[in-house]
């Protein structure tokens, strides 16, 4: 069993809604990258330098499912979906593989497709564009379509339920990180350097300076982000903030020394948060009180 290294950071003044009372490094093997919970929250699935890794909470286990891939997303019924690049004659192609953790099966559902955007892999589908149309690939178990947010030619593409709308609320600036509310009102995107709150419409509701990476909260209700530092070579700092739904609550979740705490993603039952850890590849557990 792996160990799990606990270093414990209790912050008593910083909400009376939310309150960071344990923070965990967790020891899960060299250079673990952009770590994400599975849909039922018992693994955290991550990209290491030889591959696909799940890390089971439970029982400290790491197991290697794929020899390389990107953007792992395991749903309910502990189906994986994630990305395969490959390059020939200078270009690139994208494959969409399922391993599935019950039978240790895989299926490549899409394969060697030139995509003009990067995909957005969900626990619910694949969506991609192709030749200036949008297109998806279900599981078999899961036919509802969820509104979908990503970026084309530096614009946001908001696909609800078979309507595609281009929306620009940060003008000219890219638009990246862009992701839907669970409750399907809202969005946020990061144009340029700061965070908008917007409606399905692309109005911006809320304007946050400095914020990047944000993911909405399993309730809707918050959005953690990041605030990075680099110094030109490698990153020097970063800490994590929440920002109410309508923006008008701003929270410092971190403020670390050692840790360096980057592209947080909540867990299922909103209670904790995985972090990127560049200056050791061991990602760092958040766990919160919201009252």
């Amino acid at each position: 069993m792996k160990k799990l290294l606990i270093f414990t950071l209790f912050i008593t003044a910083l909400s009376a809604e939310v309150r960071l009372v344990d923070t965990q490094v967790l020891e899960i093997g060299a250079n673990a990258i952009q770590p994400v919970f599975s849909a039922d929250g018992n693994f955290i699935l991550y990209n290491a330098d030889d591959g696909l890794y799940t890390f089971e909470l439970q029982n400290g286990q790491a197991f290697k499912f794929a020899e390389s891939g990107f953007d792992p997303q395991m749903d309910e019924a502990g189906k994986i979906r994630y990305r395969i690049d490959n390059y020939d004659n200078g270009f690139k192609l994208s494959s969409f593989s399922i391993y599935d953790t019950k039978t240790n099966e895989k299926d490549l559902v899409v394969k060697n497709i030139r995509l003009e955007s990067a995909p957005k892999i969900t626990d619910h589908g694949v969506y991609y564009v192709e030749k200036d149309k949008i297109k998806n690939n279900f599981a078999k178990a899961t036919q509802v379509s969820k509104p979908v947010a990503f970026t084309l030619n530096n614009k946001v593409v908001l696909y609800s339920y078979g309507t595609t709308k281009i929306l620009q609320p940060a003008g000219d600036h890219p638009h990246i990180w862009p992701s839907v509310s669970p409750n399907a009102d809202r969005f946020c995107v990061v144009g340029g350097n700061d965070l908008y709150i917007c409606d399905m419409d692309g109005r911006i509701i809320s304007e946050i300076k400095n914020g990047r990476a944000p993911q909405w909260s399993p309730d809707g209700k918050w959005i953690a982000f990041m605030r990075d530092i680099d110094d030109g070579y490698t990153y020097v700092s970063s800490d994590i903030y929440l920002v109410s739904y309508d923006g008008k609550d701003l929270i410092q979740l971190t403020d670390s020394m050692d840790l360096i705490e980057m592209y947080p993603q909540w867990s299922p039952d909103g209670k904790q948060i995985i972090c990127d850890n560049p200056a050791d590849g061991k990602p760092i557990l958040l766990t919160l009180e919201i009252k």
